[in-house]
């Protein structure tokens, strides 16, 4: 067995990061969206460390039935690892992998209760973090990552994780960047100015924040580039932020931020309390399935009207505040600045007097 050739395999389990996983001449054989029960015939792409990496040329047994995915991008992008599977089908197989990973470290589970499944199946992620990129001809392209490449974008088209707001903010964006001639930031010469776009859209207010990411600001041609979006868009963009991150890590985040519309912030809504988000802050990317974590804590904590409560990894308070509702008081642990000033501004909002938020690493406690 060696790389080129073609193998039939049958898929036994998934790995951690979500893989198909065979076993051929007692060598393990990872296949990426191959999943438990299908029988396909795999080609050799590669092995690393002993193992061999593939790709399915032809399923020949499924062990779930397919379906026609909804994005172009389907297959290229390194997003989405199961669209071509109906949604209740990878509920399953997430359940199963959870129960074997959990079996795999000799722990016992209580009892199980059944994954609670998003309430939206589309356009449901409240952020979403773009990459610029230069095509053959130099043209700036702005998406996503090919899958297994950190290095190679692609072109977005439309993307059903967050909303068409997000989907023409992309497209606008990149339209004037080209008609500006502004150059994409270079991973192996450091230079050139586009660098991220985010977008963090909230699904209970409306509000959208926009942020990009450049290697240096201010700049003309940031500036003109921001007006024509928003000529665009109109003030369906409610915040804008350029931040400035000339360092060499490929992160969204930099050193210096400007408020271009708005202070810097945007307001969402997680049940019935409301949420001031900054550029920096976590805050669950599912909205709505957030609503149906928080509850269900909660409900699992029991009464906790004479306990206190300690939160790690707290963000902007999410937790922390569903908490504060039930519990005797709790202390939110977070390690980012700026989620903890949003965090506290949160509590004040929602006239939450338990509930207060400490800035440390929650290792260091």
């Amino acid at each position: 067995m060696k790389c080129g050739e073609h193998i039939t395999l049958d898929i036994e389990r998934l790995n951690a990061k979500g893989d198909g996983v065979g076993v051929c001449d007692g060598r393990e054989v990872v296949v990426p969206r191959a999943v438990p029960g299908d029988r396909a015939l795999v080609y050799l792409r590669r092995k690393r460390k002993g193992r061999f990496e593939g790709v399915v040329d032809d399923l020949i047994e499924p062990g779930v039935e397919r379906i026609d995915p909804a994005c172009v991008h389907f297959g290229v992008c390194g997003g989405c690892r199961w669209q071509d599977i109906e949604y209740d089908d990878q509920l399953k197989i997430k359940e199963s992998l959870v129960h074997r990973l959990v079996a795999e470290q000799d722990l016992t589970a209580g009892s199980w209760r059944p994954i609670l499944p998003s309430p939206q199946q589309n356009f449901y992620r409240n952020k979403m973090e773009f990459s610029f990129g230069s095509g053959p001809d130099g043209v700036p392209q702005l998406g996503l990552h090919m899958r297994g490449r950190y290095n190679r974008v692609f072109d977005l088209e439309t993307c059903w994780l967050q909303s068409e707001v997000s989907n023409r903010i992309v497209d606008s964006v990149r339209s004037h960047a080209t008609r500006l001639k502004l150059p994409v930031y270079d991973l192996r010469s450091h230079e050139g100015l586009l660098r991220f776009l985010v977008v963090r859209d909230a699904k209970r207010t409306g509000e959208v924040m926009v942020n990009l990411v450049v290697s240096s600001y201010p700049h003309d041609g940031v500036d003109d580039l921001l007006a024509s979006v928003f000529e665009d868009l109109g003030r369906q963009i409610t915040s804008c932020i350029v931040t400035k991150h000339s360092g060499l890590a490929q992160v969204a985040i930099g050193e210096e931020e400007f408020h271009i519309r708005g202070d810097g912030h945007m307001w969402e809504r997680c049940g019935d309390i409301e949420y001031a988000i900054s550029s920096r802050s976590f805050f669950q990317t599912n909205t709505i399935a957030a609503e149906r974590l928080y509850e269900t804590v909660c409900e699992l904590a029991g009464d906790l009207t004479q306990s206190d409560v300690l939160d790690l990894y707290a963000g902007t308070g999410g937790m922390s505040l569903h908490l504060a509702q039930h519990a005797r008081s709790v202390i939110g642990v977070e390690s980012v600045s700026e989620a903890v000033v949003d965090a506290r501004r949160n509590a004040e909002r929602n006239e939450i007097g338990n509930c207060r938020f400490v800035s440390t690493l929650a290792e260091d406690l």
